[in-house]
């Protein structure tokens, strides 16, 4: 039996060893902050160094680290052993990971050192990492219930080296206590208590919770049998079967499959609805027909698993239904699991949720999750079963949540709770005032959350929402019609595309958002998801598992819904002035519209120069898609001292740069902003550099033509050879040996300015002489591109310059070629 004095040093040392690891991990978060004249710098989400790694033999074993740990020990009070700095220094430091050797040097020296005396420390450091989840990324030290639960872990395995009798004791009552807190807590009476066993994710823990119901349903349903027989009682009594939620986003298949030798496990459909796609509930209709084929095959229904609060759009599997098959058809054990289990512990709860959760026989949640603590276990609260009985482990494990209980309160924890809740009814609020914003899985947000208001409806425990673009949604409709029309392949084509189109621009918008909003919102823990199908990026605020660890509150949730009701703006301008842009094609002829992906801005242009106008863009060669390219880079460089919102980008569709526009915060200023880009492309393009440029392209071709007449001409001699020159000799030759039409013809260079290439003469020739023929067609396969008009009325216009090219140097060309992302609020010129 421990002594006073032994427990007061434990734990004196406990908290001696935290305060230490501490005070190292604050000096070392300030060593390495951005106002530190420290030349090491770090990254902001693994704190790893960027620069190279040390080895981990020095970096452990340096001198000046074993100094300054041994002075911080001994200011504490406390002498720590060898294995106990190396331990604290991998805590404090993690400059040791990436390296070949994981294991210390001076941890595997030290390791035989006072086995049975550092047993306690030991088990404490190696606890310690699972405590530390919720530290800031600036190094926040821990609470005071953090620091609590981790003497606490110290302190149940201190529990283990008690006598039977004493530690059985300690573990009935902390196991009878936690029991009675989480039935009153949860209106689930005469339950018991299961934690489960700390895992790197909680999907892993929840599906330990899920294991442990399984392992009940086994024992209520083929009892001794299972524990006695194996495998051999499926045999006897048929063979167990586990239906699962569609909307559990968990892989228990392999898991039950390796645990308890259980093949069956089926997944049920999906209740038929517009979101099904995204995330689906059980369709209790199916379950019964599948239900009566499994009996009638001889096997055993074992278990459901079903879903209350699902995680992307909060729905619930309608367990009333389920409840009321299984009395109807077959007993099988109901456990339930979601985060709308949460609303249980209301002071006023549904008496409707209520009444039909309490039927269940099992249910898991991270209540650890939803109250900002997650190093304690997840719960599984279940019914009593015949010959179960909690085993010592079992009931240690509930440790954690006494402490937890004990610190927080019952009413504590309901606060955190209905907070969460509360939170998300204000967020509901906010967005539903928002048209511009659609709140998924919501028809009518303002009458829902009237509802929600007037306590009619619970608040949901999620909220997805995206911007509401209505461009999308008329090309689903538009694309449906088509297919049930049974309209030509072709018209479906060009339906889908366009309708790939405006989804991939619905999420570049989203992404815009996401950028602008999320750095600003941190305190709510929103973040964004892929939802799949038609519906692609959206936002996610789940209060449960963020607004505990965050202190989320409501100023929070009125500020982001300020600050989306102003930045909602400018993307409404934006959108409108995106359906305006190809309407300005005639009244700017130098400019062609691109497609242009990744931008969520009003689009891009190509100012197209004078001696480019006549070739289809899809007929551009390198020389003319360079010239392009450095015109409009220049372009862009100008532009950006005049307004930031304006970047380049490349087309790949044309392998051209062009000018991207960003975003708008006015509609009306359009015009003028394209007005701007066209007059300063006219602009370079009259210009003395580009006209210098030009002439050096034209220079450059005259030598070209000249060296390549030269090398033919040579060519030429060596084809006839020597006595073919000669005055006399020359001609008997020739007499005896006449040449060829084809040798004697020596083709002219020609250099054309249009495309910056040579050509040979003959072939100039040709062309010419097949165009009096047939005129060249202009290909235009892409309508959305209205390169044509531009053309023809380029051609109209009476030409600057009859040599016109490229304007831009390469210093000016590098320099402007770096794209920077636009502002939220792009200003207009």
């Amino acid at each position: 039996m421990a002594t006073s004095a032994e427990m007061s040093g434990t734990v004196q040392q406990i908290e001696s060893i935290i305060q230490t690891i501490e005070s190292k991990i604050e000096v070392s978060s300030q060593q390495h902050s951005p106002a530190s004249n420290s030349s090491s710098t770090k990254s902001e989400d693994s704190g790893l160094d960027d620069g190279p790694k040390k080895s981990v033999t020095s970096t452990v074993s340096a001198k000046p680290i074993s100094r300054k740990s041994s002075r911080m020990s001994q200011s504490s009070g406390v002498s720590l052993p060898p294995v106990l700095e190396q331990l604290e220094h991998m805590i404090i430091s993690d400059d040791w990971l990436g390296n070949e050797t994981t294991t210390p040097v001076g941890l595997k020296q030290h390791v035989q050192v006072a086995k049975t005396r550092l047993a306690l420390d030991f088990v404490f450091m190696n606890q310690l990492p699972f405590f530390f989840p919720c530290r800031s990324r600036e190094g926040q030290k821990l609470s005071e219930l953090g620091r609590t639960l981790v003497t606490s872990a110290s302190l149940k395995s201190y529990i283990d080296l008690l006598s039977s009798h004493h530690r059985q004791s300690i573990a009935s009552w902390l196991y009878g206590s936690v029991n009675h807190v989480f039935s009153n807590l949860f209106r689930f009476s005469d339950s018991q208590v299961y934690c489960s066993d700390p895992e790197a994710t909680i999907s892993l823990s929840i599906r330990n919770g899920i294991g442990h119901a399984i392992k009940l349903a086994l024992k209520s349903s083929y009892g001794t049998d299972y524990a006695t027989k194996g495998w051999k009682a499926f045999v006897e009594q048929g063979a167990p079967v586990v239906y699962v939620s569609p909307a559990l986003h968990m892989d228990v298949s392999s898991y039950l499959a390796s645990e308890f030798g259980i093949a069956d496990v089926t997944i049920l459909p999906k209740l038929e609805s517009d979101l099904s796609e995204i995330e689906g509930r059980i369709d209790h209709q199916q379950f019964e027909k599948i239900l009566d084929e499994d009996l009638a095959a001889g096997k055993k229904p074992l278990i459901l698993i079903g879903v209350v609060g699902t995680t992307i759009l909060g729905q619930n599997d309608m367990i009333s239904k389920i409840l009321e098959i299984r009395e109807k058809k077959a007993h099988f054990w109901l456990h339930i699991t979601g985060q709308a289990i949460a609303a249980l512990t209301f002071r006023e709860p549904n008496n409707v949720l209520v009444h039909v959760l309490s039927q269940v026989d099992s249910m898991t949640f991270p209540i650890a999750l939803w109250l900002g603590i997650p190093s304690a276990p997840v719960v599984t609260l279940h019914k009593s079963v015949e010959g179960y009985k909690a085993s010592y482990r079992e009931k240690l494990d509930s440790l954690p949540w006494w402490v937890a209980s004990s610190y927080l309160s019952g009413k504590k924890i309901v606060d955190m709770v209905e907070n969460a809740f509360l939170l998300s009814k204000v967020m509901l609020k906010g967005l539903s005032a928002i048209p511009e914003v659609e709140i998924v899985g919501v028809e009518n947000p303002v009458d829902f959350a009237n509802r929600v208001y007037k306590s009619k409806y619970t608040a949901p425990t999620v909220l997805i929402f995206k911007y509401n673009y209505v461009s999308i949604k008329n090309a689903i409709q538009h694309h449906k019609d088509l297919i049930q029309k049974n309209e030509d392949h072709d018209a479906i084509s060009i339906a889908e595309k366009t309708l790939q189109d405006e989804l991939e621009y619905g999420d570049y918008l989203n992404a815009w958002l996401r950028d602008g909003l999320l750095p600003e919102s941190q305190a709510l823990g929103i973040d964004t998801i892929e939802l799949g199908g038609n519906y692609g990026i959206a936002f996610r605020f789940c209060p449960l598992e963020h607004a505990a660890t965050f202190s989320s509150h409501i100023d929070h949730v009125q500020r982001f819904v300020r600050k989306l009701t102003d930045i909602m703006r400018i993307v409404e301008s934006t959108v409108a002035a995106k359906l305006k842009f190809s309407e300005l094609k005639d009244d700017f002829p130098s400019l062609v519209l691109l497609p242009i992906r990744n931008w969520a801005g009003i689009g891009a242009v190509c100012y197209i120069p004078s001696i480019v106008k006549e070739t289809n863009p899809e007929d551009w060669n390198a020389i003319q898609k360079q010239q392009i390219s450095h015109l409009n880079l220049e372009l862009v460089h100008q532009l950006k001292s005049v307004d930031a919102a304006f970047s380049s980008g490349d087309c790949t569709r044309y392998g051209v740069s062009c000018v991207k526009f960003g975003m708008l915060s006015d509609v009306k200023d359009l015009h003028n902003l394209v007005l701007m880009v066209s007059d300063k492309g006219k602009e370079i393009e009259n210009s003395q550099q580009y006209l210098d440029s030009l002439a050096d392209l034209i220079r450059q071709g005259i030598e070209a033509a000249n060296e390549a007449l030269r090398k033919e001409n040579d060519q030429r001699l060596q084809n006839e050879g020597m006595m073919r020159q000669l005055p006399i000799m020359g001609s008997l030759v020739n007499w005896w040996s006449p040449l060829t039409p084809e040798s004697q013809n020596i083709r002219g260079r020609a250099f054309n300015l249009k495309t910056g290439e040579m050509q040979e003469t003959d072939v100039l020739f040709k062309s010419k002489k097949n165009s009096d023929v047939t005129p060249p067609k202009t290909k235009n396969e892409t309508p959305q591109i209205p390169h044509e008009p531009s053309a023809t009325k380029l051609e109209e216009e009476p030409s600057q310059s009859s040599s016109e090219g490229e304007a831009t140097v390469a210093e000016e060309v590098t320099s402007s070629s770096e794209e920077t992302k636009p502002a939220i609020a792009a200003e207009s010129a």
